[in-house]
């Protein structure tokens, strides 16, 4: 019987904790805390008394004990108790980030930030005069784009909602469209503008054009996701859910089509075509092994998002009974939405899947000697999402890596954009998404070493998707 998804390779992780001392009404009280947020710690404080000091929960001094040695972290106070909830401590001298206090034992002030304000401001006398005027015309232009698209969305928002929406579908689909060859354009003469930047020139353009065009961007569900980064990195789960989707979204018309421009590029097409070539690959691997007989065929996915490509890897009930999957990513909530994507795999198929979630990031792996042993043994392993934020050297010890996990005759397979991606400098310089672009050469040269069976490369239809194949020999 195929294990539950819910069940099995689940890790169990132990919340980080950190051992204080509290300063109170001239005591000096042991504590351990967890981080409740960004910005507050989860008390639990010996002895239990204490939790209900009066006026000596608002003078508190905390002194905790690193690795680096003991730091006074100043001045907190202990916010009010909610019935049945823990003790909350909030820093009112410096701002200081409770997860990383916690987490990494390294303190950090988030007002540091400020600190930057005069060097930041002064980037802007070493910005190009001619990106100081593209930057006004796209400012001018959008700001004028959304006034006439605002003006609509007032007018249709008298309308019955079928009414509305028909209008505009009409309006997306003609003067909305006119707008997005408008954007093409203005991506065309950025790529030409900042062609022979130097990498530090691309940078500080990128983060003045960014400052003008906030709020445009933000106007994008995608746009704003890329900027943001809530999960630490641009391209993740999610974004990767709203390129597959590649849809009109938003609150507005005018953000609806700042959003779709973004998942309609080449590069986004390119990222729904590994989608549909990695089951293409896996189910060609599949059909070179008919020694398997009855035993499974074992396959793991490195930084494997909400994996939807899964829906096409599960087509018939007999998949679930002759297939395992390996799903790795550093990501819970990433995990979360591959977990529900083998649920819906599972009520369409009538059948469980088999499937192992690991919740781990390539500095696992990089550092994990048993890897057979933490993570098995898997005749198809495949990458991507994941090399193209790889430097070459921490590249090559990853593919290293990933190729100890293939049995014999397994196969391998990584993804990365090429350098001639054309929409690379619309990401980096809108979308704050900066990735490591690779050449066929490149991308070759990270199997260094490896000795494999066979090497090839290629690339999807649009150019922009490269793939590194990997065979072990039998």
């Amino acid at each position: 019987m195929a294990a539950s998804p819910s069940t099995v390779g689940e890790r169990v992780e132990v919340e980080p904790r950190l051992r204080v001392t509290l300063e109170m009404g001239g005591e000096e009280v042991p504590a351990t805390v967890a981080a409740a947020s960004r910005l507050s710690l989860r008390l639990q404080v010996e002895p239990e008394r204490l939790l209900d000091a009066g006026e000596d929960a608002e003078r508190i001094f905390v002194r905790a004990e690193l690795a680096s040695g003991p730091v006074r972290l100043g001045p907190a106070r202990l916010l009010p108790r909610l019935p049945g909830s823990p003790r909350h401590l909030v820093f009112t001298g410096n701002l200081h980030d409770c997860r990383a206090l916690v987490h990494e034992g390294r303190v950090a002030d988030l007002r540091s930030w400020f600190e930057s304000v005069p060097m930041v401001l002064a980037q802007k006398e070493r910005i190009r005069p001619e990106f100081r005027a593209h930057v006004a015309d796209a400012a001018y232009d959008l700001s004028v784009w959304r006034r006439l698209f605002d003006d609509e969305d007032r007018l249709l928002a008298g309308e019955p909602p079928e009414v509305a929406q028909a209008a505009r579908d009409a309006l997306l689909a003609t003067e909305g469209r006119r707008f997005l060859s408008y954007l093409d354009g203005k991506v065309q003469e950025l790529a030409e503008l900042v062609r022979a930047y130097t990498r530090e020139e691309h940078e500080r353009h990128g983060f003045y054009l960014r400052r003008h065009l906030w709020p445009h961007l933000l106007a994008s569900e995608f746009m704003k996701r890329t900027n943001l980064k809530p999960s630490g990195y641009a391209g993740d789960a999610e974004v990767m859910l709203m390129i597959y989707a590649n849809a009109y979204v938003g609150a507005s018309t005018f953000g609806q089509l700042m959003h779709k421009h973004g998942v309609e590029t080449t590069a986004a097409q390119a990222v729904r075509n590994r989608r549909r070539l990695i089951p293409e690959m896996l189910r060609e691997v599949r059909e070179r092994l008919p020694a398997l007989g009855r035993r499974p065929f074992r396959f793991l996915s490195l930084a494997c998002g909400p994996a939807c490509e899964l829906e096409d890897v599960f087509r018939a009930p007999d998949d679930a009974e002759r297939i395992e999957v390996s799903l790795l990513d550093q990501d819970p909530h990433a995990l979360e939405l591959a977990r529900a994507a083998v649920r819906r795999i599972e009520a369409r198929l009538g059948a469980q899947v088999a499937v192992r979630c690991h919740q781990d990031s390539v500095r696992t792996m990089l550092r994990t000697r048993d890897l057979r042993g933490r993570f098995g043994e898997h005749h198809f392993v495949y990458s991507m999402g994941l090399f193209d934020y790889l430097t070459q050297p921490v590249a090559r010890a990853v593919l290293a890596k990933a190729y100890e996990l293939l049995a014999p005759g397994g196969v391998l397979v990584v993804g990365n954009f090429h350098a001639r991606t054309p929409t690379r400098l619309h990401m980096e310089y809108w979308g704050d998404w900066p990735l490591v672009y690779r050449t066929e050469e490149t991308l070759r040269a990270l199997a260094a070493g490896l000795e494999p069976a066979a090497l090839a490369v290629g690339s999807d239809e649009t150019g922009c998707q490269l793939f590194l194949r990997v065979e072990k020999p039998a």
